[in-house]
């Protein structure tokens, strides 16, 4: 809790640095609350990072984009309390410019290969997004996926999972939108269809099973190595549509077919 004293001297620090200091691209704003008395772990305590940071932020809101170079000074050189100013900056910007700032925090996201950075974006920045908004975002983290960042896509792929447990209708639109990419999936994003899906089998499994119905005469192996990645238990059906597979010509769609009916004998009761 910070004592109403300290607040309205934070907040009157914040004013002159946004005067003062700004102007001569002086962005070191740690000068603000060096003097503050109390730590937490040997660290400045949240809530006053935060009370900076929004001070700040409703001060560049008017001029927004010209403290892009303020927002990326503070994001590569002021440590962990710069990301968490940057992060409550760019939330307040998105309200004013949408299309700008998202794609400005997605181009950062996909240079980081920190895990802990890349957490701090999807859950502050972009979770927000996604949660309020999430069938209007799935052509987003379709595409992110599609891109097979392998330091990026488990984060994305746990967010997608978390939403999805609570709004079913979207788990399901985003496995259908992912459907569509199948085709022409490469090893790596053919993994990625694999685990969705199955993921669809805790979520609906009659709309996994769907998926086995509606392409048990395909002939495309990389449309059968999606499923059977996906293979959860046995089914009389799926087993049936694997035995029919594994009479193929082709030798890579048999190679599959053979690998999934040795997964479904295991699990015949």
């Amino acid at each position: 809790m910070i004592t109403l004293d300290w607040k309205e001297r934070l907040i009157q620090d914040c004013h002159d640095f946004f005067e003062r200091k700004i102007p001569q691209d002086d962005y070191d704003f740690d000068i603000i609350y060096n003097a503050y008395p109390q730590r937490k772990d040997n660290k400045i305590p949240i809530d006053v990072i935060t009370l900076v940071a929004t001070t700040l932020a409703s001060k560049m809101i008017k001029r927004h984009r010209d403290f892009v170079p303020f927002c990326d000074y503070i994001w590569k050189n002021k440590g962990l309390n710069g990301k968490i100013v940057f992060v409550c900056i760019i939330n307040k910007f998105l309200k004013k410019d949408f299309s700008f700032y998202f794609e400005y925090v997605q181009k950062y996201l996909f240079q980081l290969s920190d895990p802990n950075e890349i957490n701090l974006l999807l859950d502050k920045i972009f979770l927000p997004i996604f949660k309020k908004q999430p069938l209007e975002n799935i052509d987003t983290m379709v595409f992110w996926l599609q891109k097979n960042n392998e330091k990026i896509n488990p984060s994305v792929s746990k967010i997608i999972i978390r939403i999805g447990k609570t709004d079913k209708n979207f788990f399901v639109k985003f496995t259908e939108k992912l459907e569509k990419k199948w085709s022409e999936a490469n090893p790596d994003f053919a993994k990625i269809c694999g685990y969705f899906l199955k993921q669809l089998s805790k979520v609906d499994y009659n709309r996994y099973l769907d998926f086995y119905k509606n392409y048990q005469s395909s002939r495309d192996p990389i449309i059968v190595e999606i499923l059977t990645l996906a293979l959860v238990q046995y089914d009389d059906f799926i087993y049936q549509a694997y035995e029919n597979w594994g009479k193929s010509g082709n030798a890579r769609l048999k190679k599959t077919a053979i690998a999934g009916l040795k997964f479904l004998k295991k699990r015949k009761p």
